[in-house]
């Protein structure tokens, strides 16, 4: 993705969700910048497939990816990351 392609998403999520990235840091403040993006994905609900086509990452790496947030953000099997994601 092009550093202008990624800004104008970014800058569109802020504008429909601008309190989104503040409360999941202050939820989590360790998750790196990757880790935030794919969080903004899930929260839009794009499904896997976009999420990789959007942030230009392999299924692995989102796998991977999703299981480091959900360990970072302290959830159990039993939570979901999407739920979770989505009520922020």
């Amino acid at each position: 993705m092009s550093i202008k392609t990624s800004q104008n998403f970014e800058l569109g999520f802020a504008q429909t969700y601008p309190d989104f990235t503040k409360k999941l840091v202050e939820q989590c403040d360790t998750l790196s910048f990757q880790e935030v993006r794919i969080c903004m994905c899930i929260k839009l609900s794009y499904t896997n497939l976009q999420i990789e086509k959007q942030l230009n990452i392999s299924s692995s790496t989102l796998s991977n990816m999703r299981s480091s947030i959900r360990k970072k953000m302290g959830l159990s099997r039993s939570q979901n990351l999407v739920t979770t994601i989505i009520k922020i």
